[in-house]
């Protein structure tokens, strides 16, 4: 019989849920959000990249993107500069601000994600990453 308490889209809803809320207690004293961070790591990660490119990194889509790169802007932590190639083009570029503030945030990530697996062991995470990895691919 099903039983909802034990679908997995629930459960893994709860758990993306708490991690969320989680991480994003320890990033308040930034005074960033969660996205934001995600944002910040991506541009100091990849050169050149774009914000169709930024939307598919997040899964969202283009116009939240220019939102969010639009207060991240007004705060100072991403420009974005036109491609010298095609002007229609933009790419996102990290502040020195932002750059600073990347520098500080990604450790926190790094013990974040030490904290909640420091109970599984590495088999097990692996098998996890590979178990959901195929669930996102049976439902593209």
């Amino acid at each position: 019989m099903f039983n909802l308490d034990d679908c997995i889209g629930i459960i893994t809803s709860r758990g993306a849920k708490a991690l969320a809320q989680a991480f994003e207690k320890r990033l308040e004293v930034y005074n960033i959000t969660r996205v934001q961070w995600i944002a910040i790591y991506y541009i100091g990660e990849i050169k050149g990249l774009t914000q169709r490119e930024l939307a598919d990194k997040i899964s969202t889509t283009e116009p939240s993107v220019a939102r969010l790169i639009d207060r991240m802007e007004k705060n100072e932590l991403v420009i974005r500069e036109k491609d010298a190639n095609d002007r229609r083009i933009s790419t996102l570029v990290l502040t020195q601000k932002g750059n600073e503030l990347r520098e500080k945030l990604i450790p926190i990530g790094e013990q974040f994600s030490t904290d909640i697996t420091n109970a599984v062991g590495k088999e097990e995470l692996e098998v996890f990453i590979q178990v959901m990895e195929k669930m996102i691919n049976n439902i593209k």
